[in-house]
């Protein structure tokens, strides 16, 4: 496992590689990101993330409601109208006042959480910094989701040739699982396309090859092979 500064930039130290790093090493503490726009901060227990917060606006539980549609404009105004007047969270005051249900609240945190999460990987540039120690597990719903699954749905959003590109090698170079790759890729949640790419690996076609063999698109092929990459599932095959 190569070592990772704990603090930096995301120009320098992809995010994928920063999580990747932290589950890897079982690190417990916060994962601060900062831009000119936002502070978001991702808890870490024993390398899993299980909470995140942020301070941008539409990362807010109200916003991603509304987004999702499980609350209405009105509702939502009716609830930022009696959370000025009241130290109770925007999520008790939806379902005390019957606009949302028990369990669509669970849902909408959770949901919140992984945005926040997911949302930082289409960032190029934002300082980082790891603070090793206890978080406020005490007052959240955690995420229980992951951190490989976490990577592939984080990496799904990034459009950009270039970045993926260049945290990988060439195209024709030949790959081949590593020995623990199914502990790596058992938690995703992989589409047809995903399975026939890991079903061709064998240590003798190339990634190129691979790829045409499955008939994904170019970028898709290699957008998940930086997944598996990422996450430790595969390597170069080594000359013997």
């Amino acid at each position: 496992m190569t070592e990772i500064p704990l603090t930096g930039t995301i120009r320098d130290v992809s995010l994928p590689k920063i999580l990747a790093f932290l589950n890897m090493s079982r690190k417990t503490g916060t994962l601060i990101i900062k831009t000119p726009s936002f502070i978001k901060q991702v808890y870490f227990l024993k390398g899993e993330a299980i909470f995140a917060s942020s301070s941008y606006e539409d990362d807010r539980l109200g916003e991603m409601l509304i987004k999702t549609g499980k609350i209405t404009m009105e509702q939502y105004d009716e609830s930022v109208r009696l959370l000025r007047q009241s130290d109770k969270r925007q999520g008790t005051i939806l379902v005390e006042l019957g606009y949302l249900a028990q369990k669509d609240l669970f849902w909408g945190v959770k949901n919140q959480v992984k945005e926040i999460i997911c949302g930082l990987f289409v960032l190029e540039d934002g300082e980082y910094e790891f603070v090793e120690g206890e978080i406020p597990v005490q007052e959240v719903i955690t995420l229980k989701m992951s951190m490989h699954n976490l990577i592939y749905e984080g990496i799904k959003r990034i459009d950009n040739w270039t970045r993926i590109r260049n945290e990988l090698p060439g195209a024709e170079t030949v790959i081949t699982l590593s020995g623990d790759a199914f502990l790596h890729i058992k938690d995703m949640e992989l589409g047809p396309h995903e399975r026939k790419i890991i079903s061709l690996i064998d240590g003798v076609k190339n990634m190129k090859a691979i790829i045409d063999h499955a008939q994904v698109s170019s970028f898709e092929g290699m957008r998940f092979f930086y997944v598996l990459w990422t996450v430790g599932a595969v390597r170069e095959k080594t000359s013997t």
